[in-house]
């Protein structure tokens, strides 16, 4: 999962530049902590989940086109 992460950042990177931070998290870590806004999320949810500007959009799957079409929404309503 991370590689595939890995490489949708590339391509939303490629697609938007450097406005785009993306970060894999692995849930089974204590890095998870660092999120608490979404830790009591992770039972309803299933992995991965996208959070894009710190709200959990989309989960089960990470598909280009859907994250992008998000992003391309979110700047076009500013």
């Amino acid at each position: 999962m991370k590689q595939e992460a890995e490489e949708l950042g590339s391509t939303l990177k490629n697609d938007f530049g450097d406005g785009v931070n993306i970060k894999f998290v692995d849930v089974s870590s204590a890095e998870v902590n660092q999120y608490p806004d979404i830790t009591p999320i992770l039972g309803r949810v299933r992995l991965p989940l996208t959070v894009i500007n710190n709200e959990p959009r989309f989960h089960g799957g990470l598909s280009a086109e859907v994250i992008t079409n998000a992003l391309k929404e979110m700047q076009q309503n500013g």
